[in-house]
């Protein structure tokens, strides 16, 4: 018969992992009333200046903005850190964190250092995936900003790809 006296250890060992991980992400504090809102780009940008100030803004960065119902927003992962013209991302790991952050829908954003506000055919297609993989598992995508110290562009308001609505 196996022994099961260390259970609980292997448990919290695997829980502290998960731990650490989400450590790193912003969660906002459920009983915190003044959670910033996201009900469109110009807000969305507004929180995102703050996000990027804090990055390397030599090389791209995607960031997932987790919402809620209300659209308020709930946490932010930076999931991908690039060169300085490209920043590889994978919609698996948005996904993964969407999920772990509790998303009930997400805005996506990358700066272009170069200061170009253009999308490429690369983040349009890209984009385009994640719409469809967010509708698969119910997690809508409402936008992907494009930012740059010029300011930036909502793919959403340029009509680059067919998002969810924001309500």
């Amino acid at each position: 018969m196996k022994n099961y006296n260390n259970i609980e250890t292997i448990y919290t060992k695997r829980l502290k992992t998960v731990q650490l991980k989400l450590g790193q992400d912003y969660i906002a504090d459920p009983l915190d009333d003044d959670k910033p809102k996201a009900e469109n780009p110009d807000d969305v940008h507004e929180i995102l200046k703050s996000l990027y100030r804090q990055l390397d803004d030599d090389q791209e960065h995607m960031i997932m903005l987790v919402l809620n119902v209300s659209n308020e927003v709930t946490g932010f992962k930076v999931i991908a850190s690039g060169t300085q013209t490209s920043g590889p991302a994978d919609a698996k790991i948005i996904f993964r964190n969407a999920l772990m952050l509790g998303a009930t829908k997400i805005v996506l954003a990358h700066n272009h250092p170069s200061g170009n506000l253009q999308p490429s055919q690369a983040d349009i297609r890209f984009t385009k995936k994640v719409i469809a993989a967010g509708e698969a598992i119910d997690i809508p995508v409402v936008d992907h900003l494009i930012v740059s110290h010029n300011g930036y562009i909502s793919m959403r308001k340029e009509q680059h790809c067919d998002f969810e609505v924001y309500i």
